[in-house]
C-alpha cells in the first residue's frame, strides 16, 4: 500500500481529498517529493484544483529528481491521485522519458490519446520526439495540430524550426507564444537563449530580459540573464544589481545559483 504524502516541513501525513473536480493533500500539488505542505506550516494550503493545474506544477515535476518509490510506481500513483488530466499525463510522460523510460512514455500519451483530446497530446509526443531528435517526426505531429490545441504548441514549433536551422521561423514561434501565453515561464527563454548565444544581440537580450522580468519578476533565471546580458555590454555595476536582486530570489536549482554566486564574485573581483 502506497505510503501518504508528508508535509516536508513537519514531516506530518497528509490525507488525501477529494471534492468534485478538487484534489487536495495539504497544499500539495506534487506529493511524491518535497514541496507538499500541511497547513500548518503553509498559509496556501488550498488543495489543488485539476481544471486549473499550471505549466509550473508541471515543470517543478518534471524536474524532481528523487521519488521514495520508483518512477514507473510513482507515476501510477501521481495519476491515480490527481487523474488523467492533460496536463497531468503530459509532465508524467516526461518525467518517464526523463528518467529513461521512452518507451513507457510514448506508451502513457498513445493511451491517453485514445480517450482524448487528441491534438494535445499529440503535440507532447512532438515535444519528445525533439528531445529525441526526430526532427521528421515532430514536423508530420505539429503539422497535424494547431494552437489551439495546445498552449504550447508554438513554444514546440520554434523548437523544431530552431532544430532545423529556420531561426526566422522558430523567432516569430516563440514571439507567438509569449505574446499568447505570458503566464508560460518556460516559454520565455527560447528567445532569451537565442538572442543571448545565438545572434549575440546583448541589447536585445536585455530589452528582451527586461520584459521577462516586468512579467516574472520572482523568477531568478530571468533576473540573473539581465544581468548576464547587462555585463556583456561591459556594464557592470549594472550587471552587479541585477545579479545580486537573482541572488535574493527563490532559487531555480542548486547549479545555477552556484552560477550566479561565481558571476558575482568575479565582478567583485573586476573580473567581469
Amino acid at each position: 500500500h502506497p505510503r501518504p504524502p508528508r508535509c516536508c516541513d513537519c514531516g506530518r501525513a497528509l490525507d488525501v481529498v477529494r471534492d468534485g473536480g478538487t484534489v487536495s493533500a495539504g497544499a500539495a500539488i506534487l506529493p511524491e517529493f518535497p514541496g507538499a505542505v500541511c497547513e500548518d506550516c503553509s498559509v496556501l494550503a488550498e488543495g489543488l484544483a485539476v481544471t486549473e493545474f499550471k505549466a509550473a506544477a508541471a515543470v517543478h515535476f518534471i524536474h524532481a529528481t528523487q521519488f521514495e518509490v520508483k518512477t514507473r510506481d510513482a507515476v501510477q500513483r501521481y495519476l491515480d491521485l490527481y487523474g488523467w488530466e492533460p496536463a497531468i499525463v503530459g509532465a508524467c510522460a516526461v518525467r518517464l522519458h526523463a528518467d529513461g523510460q521512452q518507451r513507457d512514455a510514448f506508451a502513457l500519451l498513445k493511451n491517453a490519446r485514445a480517450e482524448g483530446p487528441a491534438g494535445y497530446y499529440d503535440v507532447e509526443r512532438a515535444a519528445l520526439a525533439l528531445i529525441d531528435g526526430e526532427t521528421g517526426q515532430a514536423h508530420d505531429l505539429l503539422a497535424a495540430t494547431t494552437a489551439d490545441d495546445h498552449p504550447k504548441w508554438h513554444h514546440w514549433n520554434g523548437v523544431l524550426a530552431h532544430s532545423v536551422g529556420r531561426s526566422e521561423a522558430a523567432v516569430e514561434h516563440w514571439r507567438l507564444q509569449i505574446e499568447v501565453h505570458p503566464e508560460d515561464v518556460e516559454g520565455w527563454l527560447p528567445l532569451g537563449f537565442h538572442l543571448m548565444q545565438d545572434r549575440e544581440d546583448y541589447p536585445a537580450a536585455e530589452a528582451y530580459f527586461r520584459q521577462a522580468v516586468d512579467q516574472h519578476p520572482e523568477h531568478q533565471e530571468f533576473r540573473a540573464w539581465l544581468g548576464d546580458a547587462l555585463l556583456r555590454q561591459g556594464r557592470a555595476d549594472e550587471a552587479l544589481a541585477e545579479l545580486k536582486a537573482a541572488r535574493g530570489l527563490p532559487a531555480v536549482d542548486e547549479r545555477f545559483a552556484a552560477g550566479i554566486e561565481e558571476l558575482i564574485a568575479q565582478i567583485e573581483r573586476g573580473e567581469g
